[in-house]
């Protein structure tokens, strides 16, 4: 087995995790990471050891030995930078969301394609011991079908400012709930088909988001899937610094009741009593990064296709229809 030349676009949050998940891969190497601030490309260079580390994400690509790239980058920068990875033959694993418009994404889909690599988008949700136990629970009826899942939140202003803006992050409605709504099509075995949503931009002109044209920051809205059941969310990233609510998930059905402890557990309450599922793994991000090496070495399909991100994309905008006409929007099949 030869080993795998890893180039990683971005150096901060996530790239830094991306770089760090595939150490965990055996037979790699590190060949280049591009960041346009020098000082955390440099800086991952040392903590990893990189072979190379460069301001352009050209620049990286061009390094010789790349086999795979991780983009790890603002979201209205996937695809410029996955097809340039594609174009030169390399593998691609995008951070999620796959991109901002269902042109881009299918424009992304459209190199795959044509130069023959895999593209998978970063769904590190479905990696997670916690979303496997859930799915498995729900799909054997150990709460009955049909079941709703529901999840509310309420997080402050994000501090990385472009991640709310309406040009280069989408807000949580495509950044956050684009996770939620895989994750809920996993969990269910079945596709969305139609978005029904209520919301509001309460950080429109906060101090805190200088230069920031905020995209929708809360919402209410349901999920319908093919199978009848249905996914409940109801979030905000629109709270003042140093504001937040307390987090409930749960899935509730006709037996029963799945409650999300956390990230490692969940509790099943059935009339028989309650179990409790502990310890459930949370490496999510090293079995997403194992799970395409092995992709890619045993050419056999990508956990999370760009097929997949594209359709959560979709869900997501329709919900940000859904907001802004006040009407249900019907979801439409990827491709």
């Amino acid at each position: 087995m030869s080993p795998l030349g890893i180039c990683v676009i971005g150096a901060g949050d996530l790239g830094t995790v991306h770089a760090q998940s595939w150490l965990t891969v055996p037979d790699v190497k590190l060949i280049s990471v591009a960041d346009p601030l020098t000082e955390r490309s440099l800086r991952n260079r040392d903590r990893f050891g990189f072979q190379a580390a460069c301001a352009d994400h050209l620049e990286a690509l061009d390094m010789p030995g790349i086999q795979v790239v991780s983009v790890a980058v603002p979201s209205s920068l996937h695809r410029q930078c996955s097809e340039a990875a594609m174009d030169r033959g390399y593998h691609v694993l995008c951070e999620k969301p796959i991109a901002l418009s269902v042109e881009d994404a299918r424009a992304m889909l459209a190199t795959r394609d044509r130069t023959g690599v895999k593209l998978a988008v970063g769904f590190c949700k479905r990696f997670m011991g916690q979303v496997e136990k859930v799915a498995e629970l729900v799909q054997e009826g150990a709460i009955g079908r049909p079941c709703m899942y529901r999840f509310v939140t309420g997080w402050e202003r994000r501090p990385k400012l472009w991640i709310m803006d309406k040009d280069w992050g989408g807000g949580p409605v495509i950044d956050l709930c684009c996770h939620y709504i895989d994750q809920m099509r996993v969990i269910f075995g079945s596709d969305p088909v139609r978005v029904k949503a209520a919301g509001m931009t309460l950080s429109e002109g906060a101090e805190e988001l200088p230069g920031v044209h905020p995209e929708i920051d809360t919402a209410s809205f349901t999920v319908e899937y093919a199978s009848g059941d249905v996914g409940a969310l109801s979030l905000t990233w629109g709270l003042p610094r140093g504001v937040k609510t307390e987090q409930v998930e749960d899935l509730i059905g006709p037996e029963g009741a799945i409650k999300v402890d956390g990230v490692q557990q969940i509790t099943l309450l059935q009339r028989s009593g309650a179990q409790v599922f502990a310890d459930l793994g949370y490496d999510m991000y090293a079995r997403q990064a194992q799970a395409f090496a092995g992709a890619i070495r045993q050419d056999s399909p990508v956990a999370a296709s760009a097929e997949d991100g594209l359709l959560a994309l979709r869900v997501s905008l329709a919900a940000l229809e859904s907001i802004r006409s006040g009407e249900a929007v019907a979801i439409e099949k990827s491709g």
